[in-house]
């Protein structure tokens, strides 16, 4: 479990540091304040060697037709003040492994690269190359991502520390229907209909169809309705089905969650937060969540304090000239924000 990070020049952050993370971390604060930018750089420092795949995942996320081989439109953006050449360093500390320092930055030809203690090769004229190294401890690494006249190939994944990102938008893709069918497989799909029915108490069961034979749909069983295409449904419902999917998910390390209020009315946070808080605390999950709701806050503290849970961080940030200032509660101090009417998201 990762418990502090520092991000600098990553996207809009220019300095952050973060002390004393939790099982669960709610990220709060302005717009533009850097809190889906922090929950990226959690997700890269969780898996560092592989940062190349994992930005380029995001960038798609963020830009679909964008050309990974254009280093303006696609690579760029990542870095702060579009300062390639200077990068950004990610340092993070957990529970399960020694400090790690990533630096990620743009190769240029009067700064060679050292592969294997060999010094690389000038690249031509139309190539660009992207270096990232990982220190650990005494050990360092170095990975390269290149840009030829051939284009670009993201390095092989051979062990990948499988992560999920739910948007503020729901979209229920094949990744999702994939870990469904394999906990019906396992017949524990009844977590899945156990969420749901916080949004609908009509629920009573989750069916994957191929109605036209080709496509593979997921159904949801009402009790009055019979089964309706979930696609047809409610924002809320769909939303809920990604948080369920993933949290029951057996091989998911981290869930990033960006405005978990999104599509969901507020009668039915205190039940997520208290699902969130039962799920987390019987798996080794580690989630990360945004929010622009003080509403949304004060249920998640409200739903860990009934469960006796201190896994529960909020995390504030205040962007400042040149650092982002962040401010980690704890359930507590959050609870006690409530009883003095004092708006803690900033």
């Amino acid at each position: 479990m990762l418990t502090s990070i520092t991000v600098e020049n990553f996207r809009g952050i220019e300095r952050l540091h973060v002390e004393g993370l939790g099982r669960v971390n709610l990220i709060i604060g302005r717009n533009d304040s850097g809190k889906t930018a922090l929950m990226e750089a959690l997700m890269v420092a969780r898996d560092p060697d592989h940062a190349a795949n994992t930005l380029a995942g995001r960038q798609r996320h963020r830009n679909p037709d964008a050309d990974i081989s254009d280093f303006d439109e696609f690579w760029l953006p990542i870095f702060h003040r579009m300062d390639a050449t200077r990068g950004f360093l990610i340092e993070s500390t957990s529970t399960s492994a020694p400090p790690m320092q990533l630096s990620f930055r743009q190769w240029t030809a009067d700064a060679p690269v050292l592969t294997g203690g060999v010094e690389s090769s000038g690249e031509p004229a139309t190539a660009w190359s992207l270096v990232g190294t990982v220190r650990r401890n005494n050990a360092e690494t170095i990975n390269r991502l290149n840009r030829t006249p051939e284009g670009v190939r993201l390095p092989l994944v051979l062990v990948f520390k499988h992560s999920a990102w739910i948007t503020p938008g729901p979209a229920i893709n094949s990744n999702d229907i994939r870990s469904f069918s394999r906990l019906k497989q396992q017949g524990r799909d009844g977590v899945v209909t156990e969420l749901l029915r916080h949004v609908n108490e009509q629920v009573s069961g989750v069916e994957l169809l191929a109605p036209t034979g080709n496509r593979v749909g997921v159904y949801v069983r009402m009790r009055r309705d019979g089964l309706i295409p979930i696609l047809m449904m409610g924002e809320g419902l769909k939303r809920y089905f990604e948080f369920a999917v993933s949290f029951a998910a057996s091989d998911v390390l981290a869930i990033y969650i960006d405005e978990i209020e999104n599509g969901l009315h507020h009668s039915v946070l205190e039940p997520l937060w208290t699902w969130i808080s039962k799920a987390t605390q019987e798996s080794t999950v580690q989630t990360f969540v945004t929010t622009h709701s003080e509403e949304c806050v004060q249920a998640a503290a409200r739903a860990f304090d009934a469960q006796n849970d201190d896994g529960l961080r909020v995390i504030r940030l205040d962007k400042q000239e040149h650092e982002t200032k962040a401010v980690v509660y704890d359930r507590d101090l959050v609870e006690a924000a409530e009883r003095m009417g004092v708006e803690i998201r900033g």
